[in-house]
């Protein structure tokens, strides 16, 4: 099932499973934002990212002496148990609560929502975490939007660019062929201080993994049309950027945590960037897409 809201600039359909984003409609052009999940090549629009970022080391963690099996980017992608939990005329917001399914890979008793809201020309999407335990919860958390590019159908995906807010010189971490990230890391061709050229050939080793930009907002930028959309992260941790070398899109990550690293000593609390809740207690972030 598929969900939509929309103002005057903006229409945005969430799909009921997953809880992805999967159309951003410009009502001025008609332009569709969002990558159509194409099967053979990325069959996902927008996965949303918790409790973990990417893979774990041996896809195996330990939590609380026992160990876990969670799936690659977490328990709410691909899940269909998420329920609509409210719809206005300008947002919508979908929940997950922890149950026997979530507990064999996640065992924490949690209330999780995630709201879409069209305000202007912005898409605001928030996440509220709730610790419903007696105990102090811990999770990672992201965003994994795919725009399309090209955005105009003629443009060359060469033609894009990323602008990021400050100037960047920062390496990228190396993702292994089995998911876990090296502290060994690969260069970044960034020009101009903050741009970063787009090509299919960027993504052939997997996605560029940042760990302390200066930016956090970036703008995605076409040589021929201007300015597409930015996306603001402020509060985020780190940043993923990643393609299928074959795909027309591009994926804005942000994310608070990471994948394990090669060296990980498998424990769950013990993850870079982990989030510890206490009991009780409700965390929430949020980023904002910007149609330009």
């Amino acid at each position: 099932m598929r969900y939509s809201v929309q103002n005057h600039r903006l229409r945005i359909s969430v799909d009921q499973v997953g809880a992805e984003l999967a159309s951003l409609v410009n009502l001025d052009s008609g332009k569709e934002y969002i990558w159509q999940a194409d099967p053979a090549v990325w069959a996902s629009h927008a996965p949303v990212l918790f409790p973990i970022i990417g893979k774990l080391k041996n896809e195996t963690t330990e939590i609380d002496g026992k160990q876990y099996a969670i799936t690659k980017h977490g328990i709410v992608r691909n899940n269909e148990d998420l329920e609509l939990y409210s719809q206005s005329e300008d947002r919508i917001t979908f929940r997950l609560c922890s149950s026997a399914k979530t507990k064999a890979q996640y065992p924490y008793d949690f209330d999780f929502r995630i709201t879409y809201r069209v305000r202007n020309e912005h898409v605001i999407v928030y996440h509220e975490i709730l610790n419903k335990g007696d105990e102090p919860m811990y999770f990672c958390l992201g965003g994994h939007p795919a725009f399309r590019v090209p955005l105009h159908d003629h443009d060359p995906y060469d033609a894009h660019f990323l602008r990021f807010e400050h100037d960047e010189d920062a390496a990228s971490h190396i993702v292994k062929k089995d998911g876990t990230l090296t502290e060994k890391t690969r260069p970044v061709p960034w020009t101009k201080g903050n741009i970063l050229p787009l090509s299919h050939e960027l993504f052939n080793n997997d996605a560029l993994v940042f760990r302390n930009l200066n930016s956090r907002s970036v703008v995605l930028e076409s040589k021929i049309n201007g300015p597409l959309l930015k996306v603001d992260y402020a509060g985020w941790t780190h940043l993923g950027i990643w393609a299928k070398p074959n795909g027309d899109f591009v994926c804005i990550e942000p994310w608070i945590g990471l994948a394990d690293f090669e060296d990980s000593d498998g424990v769950f609390k013990n993850k870079e960037g982990i989030i510890e809740l206490a009991a009780h207690e409700t965390y929430g972030a949020s980023f904002d897409i910007k149609v330009l």
